[in-house]
């Protein structure tokens, strides 16, 4: 079984907090993402903050996600205390909590689980051994707070932007290749990266979907250096198809019935991604 984060869950959470693991790579490169304020802010305020921290029936393992996309994803974004090795033993626990997860999400029409981490192979066999498989690797390429004066000395195009969204935090910005054009990626990705302001003294990160020869010497001419592979790994949920109401059952009665499920990007020229 699972149930939500109760107050009394808080000492408990806060001892096995250095055990845990990020399952989005992404929230916790640019520093959006803190387990305990998550997990207090939802625990009062649950219908703005679309973040849900669950646990096991007797409160010993927790798992933070976010069901921004309603009723199509709940994307993972940390788990703690996660397995040091991948001992069956060790990950019995969380293979029943997923199991029961999985359950639960069924039935509010969730079709997937998602979680996206760096290449390293603790995570990566964690998340096979409970149901998660491959669905994308993604290069990422990495620079520092010079990235920006340099995309400042390059002519922008500011037409294609919507090419990339752009999200930022207190602990560095992410690029995140939206669609591949014809465009010129340099002016495009200096067009982006101008939105950070002259200011910015953080890491940049660029995710890219196809890594073509320009993009490559794009990135490098402003600075950046192939970083790591991002794993896209994604756990299907079958939804629950309702059985053929009897006539003589009363019309409108509810074979299954509803459970519903109950993180800040800013705009690259105009185009926002959650």
């Amino acid at each position: 079984m699972i149930r939500f984060f109760r107050l009394r869950d808080g000492p408990r959470f806060l001892a096995v907090l250095h055990e845990g693991f990020y399952l989005d790579e992404r929230a916790a490169r640019v520093g959006r993402f803190r387990p305990v304020e998550a997990a207090t802010a939802s625990l009062f305020f649950p219908d703005l903050i679309p973040v849900r921290t669950v646990t096991d029936g007797e409160g010993s393992r927790f798992l933070q996600l976010s069901d921004r996309r309603k009723g199509e994803e709940l994307r993972l974004l940390f788990g703690a205390p996660i397995p040091s090795s991948p001992d069956p033993e060790a990950v019995a626990g969380w293979e029943a909590l997923f199991h029961a997860l999985v359950e639960w999400a069924a039935r509010s029409g969730t079709r997937r689980l998602i979680a996206e981490v760096g290449g390293d192979e603790l995570r990566l066999a964690f998340l096979r051994q409970v149901g998660f498989q491959p669905l994308r690797r993604d290069p990422v390429w990495a620079g520092s707070a010079q990235v920006v004066e340099h995309a400042f000395q390059i002519p922008a195009d500011p037409e294609g932007f919507s090419r990339w969204a752009l999200h930022r935090g207190p602990g560095g910005a992410w690029l995140e290749e939206l669609r591949h054009t014809r465009e010129d990626p340099l002016s495009t990705l200096a067009g982006c990266i101008r939105e950070l302001g002259p200011r910015w003294r953080h890491p940049v990160y660029v995710q890219v979907r196809r890594e073509t020869p320009e993009i490559a010497r794009a990135l490098r001419e402003l600075g950046f250096q192939p970083a790591f592979s991002l794993w896209r790994m994604v756990r299907w949920i079958a939804i629950p198809v309702p059985a053929s109401v009897p006539e003589d059952v009363e019309a409108g009665a509810s074979v299954f019935p509803a459970f519903p499920c109950q993180t800040h990007l800013w705009p690259c020229g105009g185009i926002s991604r959650k």
